[in-house]
């Protein structure tokens, strides 16, 4: 996996078209060989783009976000390979998000903002925060939260939540930053292209 700073990532993923969200999972057969279920490892998240993956991981960083760029899910497929039982037919399955928090029917997104925290733990560097929301098209939002237990995900108020009730007695010593893509020109209604006036 590539890293970078925090702003070298979400650069990179401003680049991109975000074309899905996946969570890496698998199918289990131990508790109910009748009925197999999904069981999913929400110690990562990954944004799939035309050019590569956004991973969200807090696998080495408990308590923080950690950002980097992969070309594809082997990390996570490796990591559940490792704990499953192929003999009982348990096989690595990611799932899709995209419909959570995307918008529905497009062919892809485009990050229009983003927002994170940093603490006196964190490393923006190294792309580690405390949590990150990102927007699409000023539209579709994704929160991302690290717990004791995994991440935590959510959309559109799930940022204002963290902050306001279970971060309250500590942000006045965390710094939240904000990113913004650049306007864009309003497209000429004739053409479909930018506007030069």
């Amino acid at each position: 996996m590539n890293s970078g700073s925090v702003g070298d990532v979400i650069g990179w993923l401003a680049a991109r078209r975000v074309e899905g969200v996946v969570m890496p999972g698998y199918v289990d057969r131990t508790l109910c060989e009748e009925e197999p279920f999904f069981s999913l490892d929400n110690t990562s998240l990954y944004l799939e783009t035309d050019a590569g993956l956004l991973c969200i991981d807090d696998r080495r960083f408990h308590g923080r976000l950690r950002l980097s760029v992969t070309d594809s899910l082997a990390g996570a497929r490796e990591k559940i390979d490792a704990v499953i039982d192929h003999d009982e037919g348990e096989e690595f399955l990611p799932i899709s998000l995209a419909a959570q928090f995307l918008t529905d029917g497009r062919d892809f997104n485009t990050l229009t903002r983003a927002r994170y925290v940093l603490s006196e733990s964190s490393r923006p560097e190294d792309a580690v925060v405390d949590c990150l929301e990102l927007v699409f098209d000023d539209c579709c939002c994704l929160f991302v939260e690290p717990t004791w237990d995994g991440l935590v995900t959510g959309s559109h108020g799930s940022y204002e939540h963290w902050a306001g009730h279970l971060r309250s007695r500590t942000m006045d010593q965390r710094r939240e930053t904000v990113w913004a893509a650049p306007a864009r020109r309003p497209l000429s209604a004739a053409t479909g292209f930018p506007s030069t006036t």
